[in-house]
This record gives structure tokens, sequence and C-alpha cells, in this order.
């Protein structure tokens, strides 16, 4: 292997192993909204205790927070 094989396969490796780990963070999330249901406590935001807007929920049925605090983390960038 030349040098650029080395560089596009190390590449690859890296590409693929993001996008294990982030298959793997919305797995947990969605993990996470169905014991959420199970315990009814899904559809209600962590923080504020608000209903959660049934377009946000469509739109993200694993979300636990509700926009307006989503908006508020993504800005601080806390957002995960």
């Amino acid at each position: 292997m030349d040098l650029a094989d080395k560089a596009a396969n190390s590449y690859t490796k890296s590409f693929l192993f993001g996008m294990t780990n982030t298959d793997r963070r919305v797995l947990n999330m969605i993990d996470a909204a169905l014991k959420r249901i199970q315990t009814d406590e899904y559809g209600v935001c962590a923080n504020c205790q608000e209903e959660l807007q049934q377009k946000r929920l469509e739109a993200v049925p694993w979300a636990k927070h509700c926009i307006a605090l989503a908006r508020k983390r993504w800005k601080q960038g806390l957002l995960q």
C-alpha cells in the first residue's frame, strides 16, 4: 500500500466508526424513550414537565425535552 491508500483506508475506518457511534447513540435514545413509555413519562419534558407537542414527537420520537429547552441547550452547545 502506498501512503494515499493508507490515508484513504484510515479515513474510511474513522468514518465507519463514527457512524457506529452515532447509530449506537440513537439506539440508546430510542431505548430510553421506550422505557419512558413503560413508566408513563413519555411525551413529557424531563426538565419542565410540560407536555411535548405532537409534531415534536412525530419528528423526533425519542425526544425527552420540549423544543424551548432543546433550542436553549443547542445554543449553549449542550445538545447531544
